[in-house]
């Protein structure tokens, strides 16, 4: 397919790109929400209607991105959100978005429905190793993925609180891609249509023994990506206590993600946290929440400076980024972008999205006039328009 740096000088190009050689079954679950399919769009308009106020006449001249994020430097304040299905998108897809978080410097989130092993990730990310994962009704395998973590390497521990119940996704479901996978006719006649596709991931996957599986689920919850996973992986009595016992067994950084409240904040630093991700499943577990960046700034108001709060959803461009960091957010989550670059083309799509986005911070620090990223407050935003 060439140089993907000379077909996408944007993060919507690359998506562009992704959508035109995905089935379309695989483009919708990594794309749309839930529900009335509202929230996607609302988390970027929101962002869009953030304003950032340039500072002229400064020297901008030496300018860096670089931040400390749980106590590694590192040269973005980005990190690779968690997202599932990667290895549908290519051929080893998972690693392919590890390996271009590392050459990028920074962390990989490595979801709990991986279909690669921990120890493979922590070879590929080494910029930095998080795990993502649900709290279960069986605390025992819940405990058994944190252990298997931790044995690993895993530096962050990101425990997501947004998802007591299944969405509704409700196209996903009729195309057959619920988790697990439930082939029919539709999603069939969907990876046919995208022959190239079938055959360099189905393909290839099948020459080499079958499809990816679930590869850290405990034996109790089943592994095959189209077959029988038992339903422990949302439970809606998970609540704080259970955060106190894994703020005890976990030792490294503890992250929870999927907070929109400021009082879930403060209940969260009294649980021992050490970050906080501000963000609604990048608008994919319920409709009628707001935009994540609606509420960020609440947020940060009401935990002050004593823990690290992380945004996420919605990002599409590098002064997305800037503009979280302006309200108080330490360092950004993204997800789709990299998802995007994949599906295009694989770890170069990965590297070639976070280059954009690091190329648009770059630019978008030059023109509010500052050459670190601490500099940044709100002074930065333009006041609302009055209405």
């Amino acid at each position: 397919m060439g140089d993907i740096r000379n077909k996408a000088y944007n993060i919507a190009q690359v998506r562009a790109l992704a959508r035109r050689r995905l089935p379309r079954a695989i483009w919708e679950f990594i794309e749309r929400g839930t529900e009335d399919d509202l929230l996607v769009e609302r988390n970027v308009a929101a962002l869009q209607a953030v304003q950032l106020l340039p500072r002229t006449l400064r020297d901008v001249s030496q300018r860096s991105a670089e931040i400390e994020l749980f106590g590694r430097r590192q040269p973005l304040p980005l990190v690779i959100a968690p997202t599932g299905v990667s290895d549908l998108l290519w051929h080893r897809g998972e690693r392919a978005i590890a390996r271009g978080a590392a050459a990028a410097g920074i962390p990989f989130t490595q979801t709990t429905s991986s279909t690669t092993s921990f120890a493979d990730i922590a070879g590929c990310a080494t910029a930095g190793h998080w795990m993502q994962m649900y709290l279960w009704e069986r605390c025992d395998l819940s405990w058994q993925v944190v252990d298997a973590a931790r044995e690993a390497g895993a530096e962050v521990l990101v425990l997501t609180v947004d998802t007591p119940m299944w969405p509704l996704r409700e196209f996903n479901r009729r195309a057959g891609m619920s988790n697990p996978i439930r082939p029919n006719a539709t999603l069939v006649s969907d990876f046919l249509k995208r022959p190239s596709w079938f055959a360099s991931v189905i393909g290839r996957y099948y020459v080499e023994g079958g499809l990816p599986q679930f590869a850290n689920y405990p034996p109790e919850v089943g592994g095959k990506l189209t077959g029988t996973v038992s339903r422990v992986a949302n439970s809606a009595s998970v609540c704080w206590d259970d955060v106190r016992v894994l703020r005890r067994r976990w030792p490294g950084k503890l992250v929870v993600k999927g907070v929109l409240s400021a009082e879930d904040a403060r209940i969260a630093l009294d649980h021992g946290v050490d970050g906080i991700g501000v963000s609604n499943h990048g608008g994919r577990n319920f409709d009628s929440s707001p935009p994540a960046i609606d509420v960020l700034a609440g947020i940060v108001d009401a935990v002050g400076d004593r823990t690290t709060v992380l945004f996420d959803s919605g990002v599409r461009r590098g002064a997305d980024v800037v503009k979280a960091l302006a309200i108080g957010a330490r360092a950004v989550l993204v997800g789709r972008a990299t998802l995007y670059g994949c599906a295009a083309a694989g770890e170069a799509g990965v590297r070639h999205a976070i280059d954009l986005l690091a190329n648009e911070i770059d630019v978008a620090m030059a023109m509010v006039g500052v050459t670190r990223l601490d500099q940044l407050d709100r002074s930065y935003l333009a006041p609302p328009a009055p209405r």
